[in-house]
């Protein structure tokens, strides 16, 4: 259960409105609903090839793949709803962790020859991590809380994530310029995607949802909602194509948690993180 009550900093320096003030990117990223698609963005992430190698040679997923989607999880929201220490603090972390992701691609796949390097602080690396997170968390909202967003509203959400980008490593020089730009990165990036099998068995892990105590169902579930976000080639690629019984498990789940979310108390639809920023006087 710990995936989904992450806890929330501390109550930080009162009106200090932190690195991420932008109204609608806390509207999208603050919804608890957004950890449906935490296995939906790792696994768009690890088939770009040279995000997937650091991950397989740096990483252990399957050491602890919940404990892994809830430190990035908590990173993004601290970063997000933190006081400007607390999110700087947050960031920090992150780099340390990163810092020592290097090396150079093992084996060829199609498009990246062998030996082409990498590292995680590359800022076109940087970009398509950073990118994920955007992506996945507005269709996130969008198909599973009913946040249906109008043109200016995403255009507003990924100018208002730039700051977040910044954090890490992601330079506005990289930066896609309006939404349509973004739009067009991602769906020219997913093109190009490799699913490799150090990516599929990395996705296998993820997929496991392994949590204490054990939640029935919860690893079948995570994969109708996975194939439900993923490019349906992609999701073919990682073995979980989207099959009748997977489409009404995610339409099922969507019918629910968008009936639900106009009539949930706050403290439920929310992160506790958004809470906090609140009560700080950062986030109406």
């Amino acid at each position: 259960m710990s995936a989904l009550f992450p806890p929330p900093p501390g109550p930080g320096v009162p009106g200090d409105p932190g690195v991420c003030p932008g109204e609608q990117f806390r509207r999208v990223t603050g919804e608890r609903v957004t950890v449906l698609g935490g296995p939906a963005a790792i696994l768009l992430q690890i088939a770009h090839p040279l995000v997937g190698e650091g991950v397989a040679v740096h990483s252990r997923y399957a050491d602890g793949p919940a404990r892994r989607l809830v430190g990035t999880l908590q990173a993004a929201l601290t970063v997000t709803f933190g006081d400007t220490e607390q999110a700087h603090g947050a960031a920090r972390h992150v780099g340390r962790a990163h810092a020592p992701v290097r090396g150079a691609l093992r084996t060829a796949v199609p498009g990246t020859p062998a030996g082409t390097p990498y590292r995680a602080n590359d800022p076109d690396l940087a970009l398509w991590v950073h990118a994920t997170l955007v992506w996945t968390a507005r269709r996130v909202t969008e198909r599973y809380a009913g946040l249906r967003l109008t043109p200016a509203e995403r255009e507003r959400h990924w100018q208002e994530s730039k700051p977040f980008a910044r954090m890490f490593a992601v330079p506005d020089r990289v930066l896609p310029e309006t939404v349509a730009d973004f739009d067009e990165y991602v769906h020219a990036t997913a093109r190009g995607l490799v699913v490799t099998d150090d990516a599929r068995r990395i996705g296998r892990d993820i997929l496991t949802q392994r949590t204490a105590p054990p939640l029935p169902g919860a690893a079948a579930t995570a994969r109708a909602v996975t194939a439900d976000l993923l490019p349906p080639a992609l999701a073919r690629a990682y073995g979980i194509a989207r099959t009748p019984a997977r489409r009404a498990t995610a339409a099922a789940l969507r019918t629910a948690t968008t009936a639900a979310r106009p009539v949930l108390p706050q403290r439920l639809a929310l992160w506790p993180h958004a809470q906090v920023a609140r009560r700080r006087g950062a986030w109406r």
